[in-house]
């Protein structure tokens, strides 16, 4: 499969003083052995190209990683083992083992022992990120299950208490849409209660900075869902737009963040109309799962928005049931490389600007841009309610 190299990923090489040697250090995770995971790792680590792009460290187990290399037949596959991130040969897909040789494997099977070695895992490459051995991590599936092991609440939730934020929010990233949540892995009968206003926009806040910052989008739109059948601008259903939804947005505005809505859900993705926007946000998991799943298949990859560091994973799961049988699609993990790799680029030179910015003249007077450009795009209301 041909290597898809975006531009801030060519213009890797020349972040630095043009020095190739200060290509990103990627981490890479393990996931639970007993899935797909390691068969995406050896099949993406297997691309001749990918050490072209970065410096790949693998944290896992050199012994499992031989087992599924037979198992699904990969030759010309070798790791270099290392035992720091410091060590990385810039050359070489690294390894670092982070596994007793004993753990068991059994493909296709969740295990307890599987969900706490990906949970070890994890943490030492997280622990490696924060000490600035690694520039970004790339997770490999794991069950949501392992995540509850620390009592959390699933892969976003423990990022949110790892680093102490309300204000995170799963970034799904697209070709044609990027999708943030104001709510992920709570119970259906709960998301009415946890849909304040406060949450709402501190959500948004979170996703407008991480458009403008990691993606270089001088003016976000932001599309906002309604919680209710048929919910629009008028609120004609329930109590949920009227007392949360619509004062968020309203507060953003005022803010100069550019959302609008509500919208109902089931008009935005009949047709074109949500690539008039630069994000929507959802108010609950399957609300925005579905339609960015329907449209941009699997593929696609998830950024942790809202912490100080560059954390990325492919859309799909540790996937129990096809385990095993070198049928598992490596694309999304691919991606989920990428994406990592541009947003630290995009977020370093956008910080970088920031730092060394030159003097600001308001030449335009009194105009407001955010004013012309949110009148520029209020007949998409019309069109969605």
């Amino acid at each position: 499969m041909p290597l898809f190299l975006s531009v801030n990923v060519l213009s890797l090489y020349c972040l630095k003083d043009n020095k190739m040697e200060n290509r990103l250090r990627v981490g890479i995770t393990h996931g639970d052995i007993n899935g797909v995971a390691y068969e995406l790792i050896i099949k993406m680590m297997a691309e001749n190209r990918i050490c072209e792009v970065c410096t790949p460290i693998f944290y896992g187990s050199p012994k499992v990683a031989a087992y599924y290399r037979k198992n699904l037949n990969v030759e010309n596959f070798n790791l270099n083992n290392i035992q720091s991130a410091t060590e990385a040969n810039q050359k070489r897909c690294n390894v670092i083992n982070c596994v007793d040789d004993n753990v068991k494997v059994e493909v296709g099977k969740e295990t307890q022992e599987s969900n706490e070695v990906a949970m070890s895992v994890l943490k030492r490459a997280l622990d490696d990120l924060e000490r600035k051995e690694l520039d970004v991590v790339v997770a490999a599936p794991q069950s949501m299950r392992s995540f509850q092991l620390d009592g959390g609440n699933g892969c976003f939730d423990f990022f949110y208490k790892r680093y102490d934020t309300n204000s995170g929010i799963p970034l799904l990233v697209g070709e044609k849409m990027k999708m943030g949540f104001v709510t992920t892995h709570i119970p259906f009968k709960e998301i009415a209660e946890n849909l304040t206003e406060e949450k709402i926009f501190n959500k948004l806040k979170t996703l407008d900075f991480c458009l403008r910052r990691d993606f270089t989008i001088r003016k976000p739109r932001i599309a906002i869902l309604g919680l209710n059948p048929g919910s629009s601008e008028r609120c004609e259903f329930d109590n949920e737009e009227k007392n949360a939804v619509l004062p968020a947005i309203n507060k953003a505005r005022e803010q100069g963040i550019m959302a609008l809505g509500p919208y109902a859900a089931d008009r935005l993705f009949s047709g074109t109309e949500f690539e008039k926007f630069d994000a929507i946000l959802a108010l609950y998991y399957d609300q925005g799962m579905i339609p960015f799943k329907t449209i941009e298949g699997v593929e696609g990859a998830v950024l942790i928005a809202g912490v100080p560091v560059v954390f990325t994973l492919p859309l799909n799961g540790p996937a129990y049931a096809i385990a095993g049988q070198g049928i598992a699609n490596e694309q999304g993990l691919r991606k989920a490389l990428y994406l990592a790799i541009d947003v630290y680029n995009t977020r370093m030179q956008n910080i970088s600007l920031v730092d060394n910015s030159l003097p600001h003249y308001d030449v335009a007077g009194n105009a407001n841009e955010s004013d012309l450009n949110v009148e520029q795009i209020t007949g998409i209301k019309e069109e969605t309610v």
